[in-house]
């Protein structure tokens, strides 16, 4: 039986996002991917029906209980009423078993004056407040929200009393940050304390979550610069890339396919002593310090 993810936040098809839930695919996971609002909608459901089709058209000889397959919701992270209902109402018709095995957290929001034109001193305790609470508490409300299917209870489910896999934790949440929330990076403004309340929140939970019953374990992926539309809102960020392919250990950027190929590590069974930790694809870029090489 194919396991089940969701992943929080697709806008195109350049997103991290989305790439990790190609990713996820191609493990055999059956995907449900959000997106935020009806100016997505159209591009999110654009792909989604054209990656069915290509799983369709390479798998001809499965059975279509085989193949994973891959759907699309609406989910404003914002409210906590959009999150109950993408668990409680939206999500579980769309799974083969009832239970979910990964959570992919993706989403990452501050108000546009706060990024391009201002500076951490100058923001103000609405954009503060915006910031943490789209980039930083969805993951809490989520994961408050999606336990019941996340849970020992649902997610292994079909584990029989004596399996020696039983009470290992087994579904997964992952969420994606940047090394802001560590480190001090010019230009990044609000999101640098919003992605440092990311990951204390990510070994919160997952302190809080991996024992029995809940089974559950929780961990962050910390990216390099990629250029997503996201990014886009970061003055400087062409800056950010080109300084990073210089001084990182690789001396290059990195791709979005390699942070899609470690989310999908973490919310598979390979992971499975793995969590409370945040893990740097970035070419080792987090590990370097003094001046560049000559």
């Amino acid at each position: 039986v194919n396991r089940s993810a969701l992943v929080v936040g697709v806008a195109n098809a350049r997103s991290i996002a989305w790439v990790s839930a190609c990713s996820l695919l191609h493990r055999n996971f059956d995907v449900v991917v959000t997106y935020q609002n009806e100016r997505s909608r159209k591009t999110v459901e654009n792909l989604v029906s054209r990656k069915n089709d290509e799983i369709t058209s390479s798998a001809l000889e499965d059975s279509a209980d085989s193949r994973p397959s891959i759907h699309s919701l609406p989910c404003d992270v914002s409210t906590e009423e959009n999150v109950h209902r993408l668990f409680s109402l939206d999500l579980p018709p769309l799974l083969r078993r009832p239970c979910l095995d990964a959570l992919v957290h993706c989403v990452a929001y501050a108000p546009p004056d706060a990024m391009k034109d201002g500076t951490l001193l100058s923001t103000g305790r609405e954009a503060f407040d915006t910031s943490h609470g789209t980039s930083a508490y969805s993951l809490i409300s989520m994961a408050r929200h999606g336990l019941p299917l996340l849970s020992a209870e649902g997610g292994v489910a079909d584990r029989q009393p004596g399996d020696p896999s039983a009470g290992m934790a087994y579904s997964s949440i992952v969420a994606l940050s940047y090394l802001g929330a560590s480190r001090a990076v010019p230009n990044y403004n609000v999101m640098g304390p919003s992605k440092a309340s990311l990951e204390a929140i990510v070994r919160g939970l997952a302190l809080e979550l991996g024992p029995d019953p809940h089974c559950v374990r929780v961990n962050a992926v910390s990216a390099g610069p990629i250029n997503t539309m996201a990014a886009r809102g970061i003055r400087g960020f062409t800056d950010m890339r080109n300084d990073a392919a210089e001084r990182s250990m690789l001396q290059r950027n990195i791709e979005a396919q390699e942070v899609a190929e470690v989310v999908s590590f973490l919310a598979g069974e390979q992971s499975s002593g793995v969590t409370g930790q945040t893990i740097f694809v970035d070419g080792g870029y987090s590990s370097i310090a003094g001046p560049p090489r000559s």
